[in-house]
């Protein structure tokens, strides 16, 4: 869901379609994103397997922190590799470019139903899979809106919430 989530904010941030957004698997976490140009070059952003060298970015940009992080290793890693995500084992993905066409409030309704189906799961009151039944099921029966303020966001995010416990 991380993924299907940085699918909508890249979206959102850089107005971009979601199918211009491609997702790649990196087990090394190196490479925290990569942008392609027109001229078939691709800058990338790499670093620690560390969420706080991409949130530092993210924050000072552009200038930088000195956020006491080592380079990474590139002689012990060897080699970075990627791979196609697994859309039928981890359909959120699919979810999220969803959430993206559709637009209005039904992003805010995939997050909700996530952390409301995750927090379920942590507390053991459903399985793995059960998270993506219930966020489908949750986006399947949200009445979208359009343009929404922060109120209907909100609203929708409370509606998700409640969709979720309804159905556990």
């Amino acid at each position: 869901m991380n993924k299907g989530l940085e699918i909508i904010e890249a979206v959102h941030l850089f107005d971009i379609l979601p199918e211009k957004i491609q997702v790649l698997v990196h087990p090394q976490s190196i490479i925290h994103s990569m942008v392609g140009f027109e001229d078939g070059s691709i800058l990338a952003h790499l670093g620690q397997p560390d969420m706080k060298t991409a949130i530092a970015y993210a924050l000072s940009d552009p200038e930088r922190l000195n956020i006491q992080m080592d380079f990474p290793d590139f002689a012990a890693l060897g080699a970075l590799t990627f791979e196609n995500p697994d859309t039928q084992k981890f359909p959120s993905l699919l979810y999220a470019v969803e959430a993206c066409r559709q637009k209005g409030t039904l992003p805010a309704v995939m997050n909700a139903a996530n952390e409301a189906a995750v927090s379920a799961f942590l507390d053991g009151r459903i399985g793995f899979p059960d998270i993506f039944r219930l966020v489908e099921t949750a986006m399947a029966h949200h009445t979208r809106i359009d343009n929404p303020d922060l109120l209907r966001i909100i609203e929708a995010d409370f509606w998700a919430r409640e969709k979720v416990q309804s159905l556990i």
